[in-house]
């Protein structure tokens, strides 16, 4: 049943479009980031054969070419942010649709006619989800692959093994906010109003609480790598230490460590920085579980 259930939610997926839309923003956004990353090192080989020539002519040894210098991974580093921004809003609507069309086109009612047991539906409509938002990472894995290749050369083996851990990553980031979105339709009866709700919640855990726990500018949240700011205010060495808790900050932390394009810091340090965000999608599982097992499938359709 959870396999008839999950088959049938990704067939929905297909029909609405919602499967090639998640490709599709997904790899476009990692081929971005790769142009972007082609770009930079475009700028950054022209400003140095320009240097080189320039210190031939003086009889001066040319420096080490500066682009060797820097992570191989490191033209991927924009891709940390369209994950918590771009793709934590496409995770949103992927659970949000999944638990919201079964209410809207009343499939929700026929569904439970039968003998269906709630905690099959649940898993079944959740795997569907974490399916899309696979492929969509698998996608991602595979343009990013081919921008490393056109703009340098094909990622060794340490690289293929990073650059699919940060997607894997990704793709538990992503989790998150799928289960929001599907939380979300549970608590209300107002589609517009639950996924307003799933996306400020979105913008708390992204913008905000990063804002609060470290004291930065708004803006300075969008860094893929950012550093508490050192303070004398005593609010803000209290709000420091919820710092751990800010899901947007340690996958952002995360991933630099992953793709090796921040500093280096010991494995466990890099564990403890997934642990809150591993945690968030077992409680958020639970929740979500629950909320389906006592939702009143026969009520009204939201709107």
């Amino acid at each position: 049943m959870i396999r008839t259930i999950a088959t049938l939610q990704m067939r929905t997926f297909a029909r609405q479009r919602m499967l090639h839309t998640t490709i599709g923003v997904t790899a476009g956004f990692a081929a971005l980031a790769g142009v972007l990353g082609w770009a930079s090192h475009q700028t950054i080989i022209g400003v140095y054969d320009e240097s080189s020539k320039l210190l031939a002519q003086r009889g001066q040894a040319a420096p080490p070419n500066p682009f060797l210098l820097k992570p191989s991974l490191s033209m991927l580093a924009n891709e940390i942010i369209y994950v918590t921004m771009i793709g934590a809003l496409v995770a949103i609507v992927v659970g949000h649709i999944a638990i919201a069309e079964d209410e809207s086109n009343g499939i929700g009612r026929l569904v439970f006619i039968r003998a269906i047991q709630r905690t099959r539906y649940a898993v079944g409509k959740l795997s569907a989800c974490a399916l899309l938002l696979g492929i969509a990472s698998t996608s991602c894995f595979v343009v990013s692959v081919g921008a490393l290749t056109i703009v340098d050369r094909f990622p060794s083996g340490t690289d293929l093994t990073r650059l699919a851990a940060f997607y894997l990553l990704a793709w538990l980031y992503s989790m998150v906010w799928t289960l929001v979105g599907a939380i979300g339709v549970l608590l209300t009866s107002k589609r517009p109003l639950a996924l307003l709700g799933s996306i400020s919640a979105w913008l708390t855990v992204t913008f905000a609480f990063p804002q609060f726990t470290s004291g930065l500018r708004p803006t300075q949240s969008l860094n893929p790598i950012v550093d508490p700011v050192s303070t004398s205010q005593t609010l803000f060495r209290i709000a420091a230490k919820a710092r751990p808790y800010s899901l947007a900050e340690q996958f952002k932390e995360a991933a630099g460590r992953v793709l090796s394009t921040a500093a280096s810091e010991p494995i466990s340090q890099t564990r403890l920085r997934i642990a809150p965000i591993v945690a968030a999608v077992v409680i958020l599982c639970a929740v979500a579980w629950q909320l389906i097992e006592r939702h009143d499938y026969s009520r009204s359709n939201p709107e």
